[in-house]
């Protein structure tokens, strides 16, 4: 009783298909809010030239660059000459789209070693019905692959879009590359942050001796609203969790109903959250070094960007004629995309 390798590779498409249907990257083992949200809300656009355009536009002012322009707003009587002047400004943010690989193999060695026997021919000439033991073998097989393949996409997809787009310069870019701590340093979309006040992302470091989290955030989020921004998104690592919740209960604790009942000294705290939008935990940021560490988002603003029909294709390589395994791969096109900075904020504790 024997497989084709046809037919072995029909297996291995199916429990693919079963894991991965209805959930593009599957979330497991740690929790990924950042992919999860990212997944979520990924735009498609058409193939095309390497770069993925968007439009921004920070500087409403006629051309001159000076304290009064040609144009400008003043006043005039009589037959007095006015003067009129040109309008500009709109900037492009340029991202090149990128594409990444993640596959793995089967040997038939494997397979022999578990008892089942793979005939290596396209006709599959001489093979007989399976008995139920080896189908339940190969399937507990594939399932284990393809469980430990979804969480390995799943972990290093997470880690790249968290990541600065340094680590590997044809992979996606990642959080770090758009939300920085420098942010008047650097260019981000192919535009100057250093001349272009306006294509900057918040930044502030916290002296938890003497600033209170909860104020900052009340300043802070009035100014990532202030160009139109909507946070929606907040993740925070341990350390910074930590700290804000201490300073909250350093406020006290209160009881009307006296403190011998039952449950009256309860120590836990429900999730915090600020304007209806909750501090996530991202264990990332942790493996990361960011403990201390809290992003606020819009996820409006900064997205990816997936080519149509090509993120998360299945592929199924032939079996090189020098090596006896089969072969499957997962392909992704795409880049994560900004078109605005000031709306994002990065908050860090000392």
């Amino acid at each position: 009783m024997a497989f084709t390798t046809g037919e072995l590779s029909s297996i291995a498409n199916a429990a693919l298909d079963f894991h991965f249907k209805g959930q593009p990257l599957p979330q497991s083992i740690q929790d990924k809010p950042l992919l999860k949200l990212m997944e979520a809300g990924r735009k498609n656009f058409p193939g095309g030239k390497g770069d993925i355009t968007r439009p921004v536009k920070g500087k409403y002012e006629f051309e001159g660059g000076q304290a009064t322009n040609p144009g400008d707003l003043s006043g005039y009587t009589h037959d007095d000459t006015v003067a009129y002047g040109n309008i500009a400004g709109i900037e492009r943010a340029k991202f090149p789209w990128r594409e990444v690989h993640t596959g793995w193999n089967c040997t038939l060695t494997e397979l022999k070693i578990d008892g089942i026997t793979v005939v290596d021919s396209a006709m599959g000439k001489g093979t007989s019905n399976h008995s139920k033991r080896e189908v339940t073998a190969i399937t507990n097989i594939m399932q284990d692959k393809i469980e430990t393949f979804s969480e390995i996409i799943s972990k290093q997809m997470n880690d790249m879009l968290w990541g600065d787009g340094t680590t590997d310069p044809l992979g996606f870019l990642g959080v770090q590359y758009f939300v920085t701590d420098t942010p008047a340093v650097g260019v981000t979309g192919g535009l100057d942050r250093a001349t272009m006040p306006w294509w900057r992302n918040r930044y502030k470091s916290i002296a938890t001796a003497s600033e209170q989290i909860p104020e900052v955030f009340h300043s802070e989020w009035r100014q990532l609203r202030r160009f139109g921004g909507k946070p929606n998104l907040v993740l925070a690592g341990s350390d910074f969790l930590d700290a804000l919740i201490v300073q909250l209960r350093e406020k006290g604790y209160y009881t009307d109903r006296g403190w011998k009942q039952s449950n009256a000294t309860d120590i836990s705290i429900a999730d915090v959250s600020y304007n209806g939008i909750t501090f996530q935990y991202d264990p990332t940021m942790d493996d990361l070094g960011f403990e201390k560490r809290c992003y606020v988002l819009d996820t409006r603003r900064l997205y990816m960007y997936a080519m149509d029909q090509e993120w998360g294709k299945d592929h199924n390589p032939a079996r090189p004629h020098d090596i006896y395994a089969i072969f499957k791969a997962k392909t992704y096109t795409g880049q994560m995309c900004a078109d605005q900075l000031n709306c994002h904020g990065l908050y860090e504790i000392a």
